[in-house]
C-alpha cells in the first residue's frame, strides 16, 4: 500500500467528487455484466438502487471527512472513514454477487435488525414506543430466505473479495478501534505515567494514531471502489477510465472481484429454486 501526501490526496478527493457529480445521475440503470441481456427484475432494481445509494453516501461523507481533517480533527474522522470503507466494499460485493443472493442477504439482515428493534421497542418504558411497535415496517424476513450469502459479518464480505481477504478486514478493524467506546479511544488521551507514580498522566492534546494523509488515502480508495461499483449499472466508460487512473495513482486495484471463497460456496451448494 502506497500513501500520498496530504495536498495530493486532498486534490484527488476534490477531483473524484467533481467526477461523481458529473457521472452519477444516469437516469436509467443498466444491467451489470453478469446479468447482461436479462430483463430487470425486482431484485435487479433493488441491487442497483442500493449501490447507487451507497455511492452517494460515500461521496457525501468524503466531504465531511475533508472538513474534519482540514480543521485538525483527524481522529474524529476515523468513524466516518470506516463507514466509507465498509460501504464501498459492500457495494463492490453486492454488484457482483450471483443472481439475487447478495440482495436477499442484505435485505434479510435489514429485516433481522428491524425485528430486533421491534422486540426492544415492545419492552420500552415509553408507552409511545410500545404502542408503535407493531407498526414498525420491514420486520418480515420470509421473502429473503434461501440466500447462499450473508452480510452478518463484514469479515465474510472481505473474504468474498479478491483482492481483499483478511488484509482488507484488518484495515477495517484498525479503523474500528477509534469508532467505538473502547479503551483504544481512552488511550488517546493519556500517556504512560512517570516512573514511580500511579495516577493517569493526561495528555494536553490527544495522540493521533492515524495520520491525516492515511485517513484521506482510505477515503479516496473507498470513493474509487464505490464509484467503480456504480459504473456496473451506469456503463459510463469515461467515468470508469477516470477511476482507473485514480486507482493507479493510489496504487490499488480498481477491479476488486469475487474470490475463490465466494465461488466455491456457490459451486458446492445447490442453488435454491426460485419458483
Amino acid at each position: 500500500m502506497t500513501t500520498r501526501n496530504l495536498d495530493e490526496l486532498r486534490e484527488l478527493i476534490d477531483h473524484l467528487l467533481t467526477q461523481w457529480a458529473l457521472h452519477s445521475d444516469v437516469g436509467t440503470y443498466r444491467q451489470p455484466a453478469a446479468r447482461r441481456g436479462k430483463s430487470f427484475t425486482s431484485p435487479d432494481i433493488t441491487r442497483a438502487a442500493i449501490v447507487d445509494g451507497f455511492g452517494r453516501h460515500v461521496h457525501k461523507t468524503a466531504a465531511a471527512v475533508v472538513t474534519l481533517i482540514d480543521a485538525g480533527h483527524v481522529t474524529a474522522a476515523a468513524p466516518l472513514v470506516r463507514q466509507m470503507y465498509e460501504t464501498a466494499l459492500t457495494a463492490v460485493w453486492l454488484i457482483q454477487s450471483s443472481e439475487d443472493h447478495g440482495v436477499k442477504a442484505l435485505l434479510s439482515e435489514h429485516t433481522r435488525n428491524r425485528r430486533a428493534l421491534q422486540g426492544d421497542i415492545r419492552q420500552a418504558r415509553s408507552a409511545v414506543f410500545r404502542e408503535g411497535a407493531e407498526d414498525l415496517p420491514d420486520t418480515d424476513p420470509t421473502p429473503f430466505i434461501g440466500s447462499l450469502d450473508s452480510v452478518r459479518s463484514f469479515k465474510g464480505i472481505c473474504l468474498d473479495l479478491e483482492p481483499g481477504g483478511v488484509d482488507a478486514y484488518v484495515y477495517y478493524r484498525l479503523l474500528s478501534t477509534y469508532s467505538h467506546a473502547s479503551l483504544g479511544v481512552v488511550d488517546l488521551y493519556f500517556a504512560p505515567s512517570p516512573e514511580g507514580t500511579y495516577l493517569p498522566h493526561r495528555r494536553p492534546d490527544p495522540r493521533k494514531p492515524i495520520s491525516a494523509d492515511m485517513m484521506l488515502y482510505f477515503a479516496a480508495i473507498s470513493m474509487v471502489w464505490v464509484a467503480r461499483a456504480y459504473t456496473y449499472i451506469s456503463h459510463d466508460k469515461e467515468h470508469r477510465s477516470i477511476l482507473r487512473d485514480a486507482a493507479r495513482y493510489l496504487d490499488v486495484n480498481p477491479e476488486v472481484g469475487l474470490s475463490d471463497n465466494y465461488r466455491k460456496r456457490h459451486s458446492t451448494r445447490r442453488e435454491p429454486r426460485s419458483d
